[in-house]
């Protein structure tokens, strides 16, 4: 008798809420706005229905299929930002990949103008991390000033969507907290979210901008007491219609209007030649080849910073304070390096990803006086970068 009652009562809710539908004009441009598609009507069973499968499904299909539902899910979606709670969008599964062959599942974001990654910590991978920074503190020599620069991405700085993965700041934080004590953190966390509303942050890549690594290079001259840029002093130029790597991966195609701009700031100080170095070709054969930091023959890529990633490049500048920088990166640091060259005489950058020699030779060549270790927090998940960065030492 009870089973009766219950099916009667939902073939009658059925009822009606099939005549609001099909009363009610559909709105067939509700999945073009919402840029996915619409639900089906699902197929009825008596199984399906008492194993709930049924119901849930018919409701997605209401709630997809009603009449003037753009207009209803305005009117709820300025409802949620009157009270300060938005929408912020929908989860795509994808796969990290920072280079190194190998790939971790992740998730991104995608909103209505930007798609960003989610962070979620990995606690064994993160000892991981912390092992290579101390391996480095007790393996470079102790006249060598030690540095390391955590980077985080634009998320973390939307309050909306505090939670939706986990705090990218409190786990800089634990890296800073436990790392050796040779190092002095540059922490650049507050200085970004300072300029949060500029843009700091590419809207279809996961790199960072110029003009976010511009206010991470005046902290980090401020730390490491080196001389600091003014942007004004340099003339600006930028490529348009820049689709980033995430992008790519989202399979989005209605981001395809929020095309990123790729602005680039450059003067005599730093629009220097440099020299990339590899043994890759001719192995134990040094080939050198001329380079040049920017790049905007390459159009609008991030490959207009250094031509892209290089196993070693060495950059001389006009700066003479007898500060040789070794820099140990990932590619977020690419776009930094133009202002790194207005603090520092002579920069050595390795890409553990490609570089094909040992760091030990390098300190044997040049008279390094500091080290930068820098990477952007996704990049702190990778076990097999971490390894590349330990194994490429002696």
């Amino acid at each position: 008798m009870r089973q009766k009652i219950t099916v009667t009562l939902f073939l009658l809710l059925i009822g009606v809420f099939s005549f609001v539908v099909l009363v009610l004009p559909k709105d067939e441009t509700a999945a073009v706005k919402e840029n996915r598609t619409l639900a089906e009507l699902p197929e009825f069973s008596f199984d399906a229905l008492f194993r709930g499968e049924f119901t849930r499904d018919f409701e997605t299909y209401l709630s997809d299929n009603v009449g003037y539902r753009s207009f209803f899910t305005d009117i709820s979606s300025y409802y949620e930002d009157s009270k300060g709670v938005k929408k912020y969008g929908k989860l795509v599964d994808a796969t990290g990949d920072l280079g190194v062959g190998t790939t971790t599942k992740s998730q991104l974001l995608v909103m209505e103008d930007r798609v960003m990654e989610v962070y979620q910590r990995n606690p064994e991978v993160q000892k991981k991390y912390l092992e290579f920074l101390n391996f480095y503190a007790d393996k470079m020599p102790e006249n060598i000033n030690m540095y390391c620069m955590l980077i985080p991405t634009q998320i973390d700085f939307i309050p909306h969507l505090k939670g939706l993965g986990d705090s990218e700041r409190e786990n800089i934080e634990y890296f800073y907290d436990f790392m050796d004590i040779r190092y002095q953190p540059i922490d650049i966390y507050d200085t970004l979210k300072a300029h949060q509303d500029e843009y700091i942050y590419f809207r279809t890549d996961h790199h960072w901008t110029t003009l976010g690594a511009y206010y991470a290079y005046n902290k980090l001259a401020e730390v490491m007491e080196v001389p600091q840029a003014d942007i004004n002093n340099f003339q600006e130029g930028k490529q348009e219609n820049f689709l980033g790597h995430l992008y790519a991966q989202a399979k989005t195609p209605s981001l395809k209007q929020y095309a990123d701009t790729i602005y680039y700031y450059k003067n005599e100080k730093n629009d220097l030649p440099m020299t990339p170095v590899t043994y890759s070709y001719h192995p134990g054969e040094r080939l050198e080849y001329d380079g040049k930091i920017f790049c905007p023959e390459e159009g609008p890529k991030y490959e207009l910073f250094l031509a892209g990633d290089h196993p070693f490049i060495e950059i001389n500048t006009h700066c003479k304070n007898n500060r040789t920088l070794l820099l140990l990166k990932d590619s977020y640091s690419n776009a930094m390096i133009p202002w790194l060259a207005c603090g520092f005489q002579q920069i050595l950058v390795i890409d553990p990803r490609t570089f094909d020699q040992k760091v030990v030779d390098i300190l044997a060549q040049y008279p390094v006086t500091d080290m930068l270790i820098t990477n952007y927090i996704m990049g702190t998940n990778f076990i097999d970068y971490i390894e590349l960065c330990k194994n490429i030492f002696e």
